[in-house]
This record gives C-alpha cells, sequence and structure tokens, in this order.
C-alpha cells in the first residue's frame, strides 16, 4: 500500500513539473501576441515552402527595385516585399536624387530576408536670401545654363531654396525677366540623410513551451527555447504554412501547422507531454503509421510488403535512448528497422541480410529524403539467423554513435556486433521503426524504447 502511495506521489509531482515547465504566457505575452495558437493543427495537403520572401525598407518612400538587373517592382511608402525562388539576388534601389543602393543577397525557401535600404543623398539644397525679387514677372532660375525645373525650386518671401543634383560647382543664375537678380558660382555639398529607416515589416512568432526544447520550422532548425520557456523566431516568410516541430527528450514530439503574418504577431502555446518509455506488446497497430503489408499475430508484429515502406510509432521521439525488441527472420532472409528515424523518409537505416542460416551482415544507410543510396557500412555477423528462432537485439544511441548487441536465442551470452558513428550528426532525434522490405517478411516481439540513463533491460522471450 505504501508503494503504491509513493509511486501515486511521483506520477503527481512529475505532472506539477511539466505543468510547471510549460506554464501558461505571462499578461504582457498575450498583449504582444495578435493570434494564440495551443492546438496542433496538421494539414493535410502541407508542402514545405518552396519560395523565400525579399523584404525591403528604403528612406526613400518612392523608388524602383531591381534584382539581377532587370526592375521587380515599385516601393510603396517606403516598403517592397515579394516572394522568390531560393538563390542569390543582387539586389537594386534607386531613386531619383538619390545613389543607387545595391546588396547581395540569398534566399531561402520558406524564410523572410530583411534588407534596410538607405540611399544616400545625390542632391545639394541651396538656399538664397535677399534675392530682391518684384512682384512680377516669375522668376526663372538656371543651373550651368540649363532651366531648373519649377518642381524643385520654390519662393518663400525674399528667399529661393532649390534642389540641385548632382552636388558640385555650378553655376547658378536667376532672373526676373531680362534683369539678373543673381549670379554665382558655388560649391555644393551633398545633402545628409535625415530620415531614418524603419524594420521592415516582420511576421513575428513567439513560443512557450519546455525550457531547452529545439525548435524547428519546416525541418529547420530555429533555435532551443530559453530558460525562461520562450523564442522568439521572425524570419519565416509571411503568409505560408510552416509545420513546427518542437523536441525535447522524454517528451512527446509536439507538431503543428500555422501561418504567421506581418500584421499581427503569432504566439504558440506548445506543451510537451512527458513519456517514460514507449512499449508495445502488439495486441494491436494503433501506436504505429504502420505501412500496407503490417499485422499483427499473436502478440507479434509481422513487418511485410510489397515494396520499401517506413513504418514509426505515433508521436514519439528520443535523442539518447535504448531499444530492445526480440526478431525473428521469416522468409527472404532480411529484415530492417529504423533509428532516429525524422519522419518516414528520414532516419539510420539498418538492414540484416541473412542469405543463409551461416551468413549474415548488417548493413548501415544514410535514409534521407526517401533515398537509400548505398551503404556507408557493412559489418558481418557472427551469428546465425535461422528461420523459427530468435534473437534479442538491443540498440544504444548516444550521441553520435549507435551500437547493436544481439543475444541469440541459444545462448545467454550478448554479443556486440556493430558500431556505428556519424560524424555529421544528421540525425540527432527521432523514433524507432521498422522497415518493410519486397519478398520479406520477419516478425517483432516485445519491443520496448527507454530514454538515455533508464532501466531498460526486458527479459529474453
Amino acid at each position: 500500500m505504501r508503494l503504491k502511495t509513493v509511486t501515486h506521489l511521483l506520477h503527481s509531482l512529475l505532472a506539477l513539473l511539466t505543468v510547471l515547465a510549460v506554464s501558461g504566457p505571462s499578461a504582457t505575452a498575450q498583449k504582444e501576441a495578435g493570434v494564440i495558437v495551443e492546438k496542433k493543427v496538421r494539414t493535410a495537403n502541407y508542402r514545405p515552402p518552396s519560395v523565400g520572401s525579399l523584404m525591403v525598407a528604403s528612406n526613400t518612400p518612392t523608388g524602383e527595385v531591381l534584382l539581377n538587373g532587370q526592375p521587380s517592382g515599385q516601393l510603396t511608402d517606403a516598403r517592397f516585399m515579394k516572394r522568390l525562388n531560393p538563390g542569390r539576388y543582387r539586389l537594386e534601389v534607386r531613386a531619383a536624387d538619390y545613389l543607387p543602393f545595391s546588396r547581395e543577397v540569398t534566399i531561402t525557401a520558406g524564410r523572410a530576408e530583411a534588407v534596410i535600404a538607405e540611399l544616400k543623398p545625390n542632391f545639394a539644397t541651396l538656399s538664397l536670401p535677399n534675392l530682391r525679387l518684384r512682384p512680377t514677372p516669375k522668376p526663372a532660375v538656371f543651373v550651368d545654363g540649363q532651366p531648373l525645373d519649377e518642381g524643385r525650386w520654390r519662393l518663400d518671401g525674399q528667399r529661393l531654396e532649390a534642389r540641385i543634383s548632382p552636388p558640385g560647382t555650378r553655376t547658378i543664375l536667376v532672373r526676373q525677366g531680362t534683369r539678373v537678380v543673381y549670379r554665382g558660382t558655388l560649391k555644393l555639398e551633398a545633402a545628409a540623410a535625415k530620415v531614418e529607416v524603419a524594420e521592415p515589416p516582420k511576421a513575428i512568432l513567439r513560443i512557450e513551451s519546455l525550457p531547452t526544447a529545439r525548435v524547428y520550422a519546416d525541418d529547420v532548425y530555429c533555435g532551443d527555447v530559453s530558460a525562461d520557456g520562450t523564442l522568439v523566431i521572425d524570419q519565416l516568410s509571411p503568409d505560408e504554412t510552416h509545420r513546427l516541430r518542437i523536441e525535447a527528450e522524454r517528451y512527446r514530439t509536439f507538431e503543428t501547422d500555422l501561418t504567421v503574418t506581418t500584421e499581427q504577431p503569432t504566439l504558440l502555446r506548445a506543451r510537451l507531454e512527458a513519456i517514460i518509455e514507449f512499449a508495445d506488446n502488439f495486441t494491436n497497430l494503433y501506436k504505429w503509421d504502420a505501412p500496407p503489408g503490417w499485422a499483427v499475430e499473436n502478440q507479434l508484429l509481422r513487418v511485410s510488403g510489397p515494396a520499401f515502406a517506413v513504418g514509426l510509432p505515433k508521436d514519439v521521439g528520443f535523442r539518447g535512448c535504448e531499444i530492445n525488441f526480440d526478431l525473428r527472420v521469416a522468409q527472404g532472409g532480411r529484415a530492417a528497422w529504423i533509428v532516429r528515424g525524422r519522419d518516414e523518409r528520414n532516419g539510420y537505416l539498418f538492414i540484416l541480410e541473412a542469405p543463409t542460416p551461416t551468413t549474415s551482415r548488417l548493413d548501415t544507410y544514410l535514409y534521407r529524403d526517401g533515398a537509400i543510396g548505398t551503404p556507408v557500412q557493412s559489418d558481418p555477423l557472427p551469428l546465425r539467423f535461422e528461420a523459427r528462432k530468435w534473437n534479442r537485439i538491443r540498440i544504444v544511441a548516444h550521441d553520435n554513435k549507435i551500437s547493436h548487441l544481439i543475444t541469440p536465442s541459444d545462448s545467454p551470452d550478448e554479443i556486440s556486433v556493430a558500431l556505428f558513428q556519424d560524424r555529421d550528426k544528421l540525425f540527432p532525434y527521432g523514433a524507432p521503426g521498422f522497415v518493410s522490405l519486397p519478398d520479406a517478411t520477419f516478425y517483432v516481439g516485445g519491443f520496448v524504447v527507454c530514454p538515455e540513463g533508464a532501466n531498460c533491460r526486458p527479459e529474453i522471450r
């Protein structure tokens, strides 16, 4: 009775810590966020963004925008935004009386590239006081012998103010009829840029979740949630559907689709559910995203199918973990599983090849974007994989190392058979699962996954 009470208290404490770690936003955060997202939403036709956004803010209210030397649009109220295919572009902003602004920019799919275009003035301001002008006729202004457009000068009583472009040493003539009111050669300096450039509009996404959780948008790492439980992302392309994924060791993955805009900030409250372990005795397949051909037989998982297909547990992910399962090769002399599967198209793939009862090997693949490629490592196995005989498989994933250990059915001794080390750390987090292979059938039982450091040694069948 005392043991049950202690266990109940421990579970209550874990639930309380989980709530405290992902507690709701402060009043200030609620005021800052215009749209609040709390529920998981999965878009059936979601596709990762294929284009990015260029957002330009200028110190000139109007002007022309060119990309790679070609006209691409106009500034409106000192702003410009356009969706572009990923790649490098030569951005140029031109405005009357200003020197062109240019910069190389890189556009990334699903991301917004913000540029502040501060153009330098290419004009001088001329002020001539006390001209002794008569009421009539209307005066005329000449610069280097050429008439200055009336839109570029004005009179303020007896003072003439004009904008001269470009600056430099210029001869100024002011005439009223046949009378010369002013003549002189002046060295005119370029005007100073007085208009401050505001930041380009950004789509702000504020995330409140478990501290240290890793956040991805469209499978691109965006950062870790800070110690105060927040992360602000301001580089997402606006008005696009983005898939947000939040991962933390010993917590179920939180994944949702959302759209951010420049009109108002978005607040995502992501409450992560703690995982003690994942286990399945295969009474059904409700815990799995199972491909066609998988079935449950006598509390065993039968993996087979006409084609290559990956099956993963639902909403499960680990960084460091230990994976245990019983394996029996039934047909085709092959079996396959995946470690740290990010999805059905990415992860560390291991294929057991046992063409004869006395020869077998374990091939390792970097399974990326649905492409298997060639093995990056092949380890011969000192074991016999005979039909109807079970072997206990234990896989330990730690940092960038994945080790395989096997306990044969006819021996109590565990044998270390393969160690793979990925120096590039392509898949730091994901789910373990199994893979259907053409013309192959194998059975799995006693599947248990525990986070790194937990006691995870189920009995051999």
